[in-house]
């Protein structure tokens, strides 16, 4: 962490000015079959009230591209676009006041920005990107447009060593982490050469089942004063958790069971609930395997949300072994919990999840995709989530930022008081 803090401290005393060259719509080359349809939104788009931005940045190496980074992806970001065409449109609210998307055609937002004076080296590949600020990497809509009506905007930002920064905003009620990737991954597809996308989109929204929704009252929220967390965990300390796990129980565990206990975990040791209090885990869980209609490409909401719940007092002093049981246990529960709320046989919203300082949130990027995406120069260097939450503690699992083949925690999960102990929690596993 004292590596960490010094970065920040040396970043926030440079001057990153970025100039924003040019700013525009990018709509889908060869115009849109389908302009002026409306499309609904599915059950599972609407399940948790997902209508907000999900800010990311990827950082790449320069060389590889035989034009400007920003000219190679904005022409094939058109490209894509004609396959899909939905992104292109506007979210608007149907006559019966559902939120669904136009297929309007005007497009996407796109920025070509440079920062001349900075390569990745400089701003160590982006490592702490939070400390810069994020409307400097992130495509921003003067006001007089209506953003909160956009399905994405995209920014490529080129930087003096030939290097680039993707900085990205998607909308969340249209896409899912794996969607996004599949977008960006067209993009790239294209990019190197290829006619369209590898993997062809599939809107296909009605294939995902629509059972009788229950809209409570949410539950009133609480403004929380979150350190910003970052904690990476080399390949060794990994896959000590998991030889641990293997050898008391005989079974093979993920990476991700094997981090998400040890999060929360040190998490619920840190911020000291009440022995009976009840201490949450909630993460997604990817069902698109148990929906088989929507297709490889699918780009929609397509997640379950699973919610462990233990008495805090035993999720402080259970092994770490114990623990990854729990969430195996869950993981296994996934088809059976999937069809009973496909079929309307549930008591509680899964969906509605809990948000207090008691649950943890904890998501994995590192397979969605957006580690994968090649523009010609290879994958990027590092990936980061730019969103900034109070009301909720969230993290995220990444990759390392190469050349490490780790994983990266980041998010803000414990209030400022409770850092230290989080910290120390921590180092026992790294």
């Amino acid at each position: 962490m004292e590596r960490h803090a010094k970065l920040k401290l040396a970043l926030m005393t440079m001057s990153f000015t970025v100039t924003k060259v040019a700013e525009e719509f990018v709509a889908p080359s060869g115009g849109t079959a389908a302009a002026e349809l409306s499309l609904p939104l599915s059950s599972l788009d609407h399940a948790m009230g997902l209508r907000f931005f999900v800010e990311v940045v990827a950082a790449y190496e320069g060389g590889g591209l035989l034009q400007s980074p920003a000219d190679a992806i904005r022409a094939a970001l058109a490209s894509a676009l004609a396959h899909y065409y939905p992104v292109a449109g506007r979210l608007v609210v149907s006559d019966e006041g559902e939120l669904e998307v136009a297929c309007t055609g005007e497009g996407v937002w796109f920025v070509e920005a440079k920062a001349s004076r900075y390569s990745l080296s400089d701003l160590r590949n982006l490592e702490f990107p939070l400390v810069i600020p994020k409307e400097e990497l992130l495509p921003c809509p003067p006001p007089s447009l209506n953003q909160h009506e956009m399905i994405l905007m995209m920014q490529v930002t080129e930087l003096k060593c030939g290097g680039f920064v993707i900085g990205l905003k998607f909308n969340h009620m249209v896409f899912d982490g794996v969607g996004a990737g599949h977008f960006l991954n067209a993009i790239a597809d294209i990019v190197r050469g290829l006619p369209g996308p590898a993997v062809e989109p599939v809107w296909l929204r009605k294939a995902i089942p629509a059972p009788p929704m229950r809209h409570p009252k949410p539950p009133p929220t609480v403004a929380y004063n979150f350190a910003r967390s970052l904690r990476d965990f080399p390949p060794h300390a990994v896959n000590a958790i998991k030889d641990s796990y293997a050898r008391g129980t005989s079974n093979r565990c993920t990476t991700f069971d094997a981090l998400a206990a040890v999060l929360w975990r040190s998490r619920v040791r840190a911020i000291g609930l009440e022995p009976e209090a009840d201490a949450h885990l909630v993460f997604p869980a990817n069902v698109r395997h148990l929906v088989n209609a929507a297709g490889g490409g699918y780009y929609g909401n397509c997640v379950y949300c699973m919610t462990i719940t233990k008495k805090s007092e035993r999720v402080a002093r259970a092994p770490v072994g114990e623990i990854v049981g729990w969430i195996r246990e869950a993981k296994g529960s996934l088809a059976a919990k999937f069809a009973a709320w496909a079929a309307g046989d549930f008591e509680e919203d899964p969906f509605r999840v809990p948000i207090g300082y008691d649950a943890l949130n904890l998501s994995d990027w590192r397979a969605v995709g957006f580690h994968e995406v090649d523009y010609g120069r290879g994958a990027p260097r590092c990936v980061a989530p730019l969103n900034d939450h109070c009301f909720f503690a969230g993290g995220i699992l990444l990759k390392q930022p190469a050349p490490e083949q780790g994983v990266r925690f980041v998010g803000q999960v414990v209030t400022k008081e409770h850092e230290e102990d989080f910290v120390q929690q921590l180092k026992e596993f790294v």
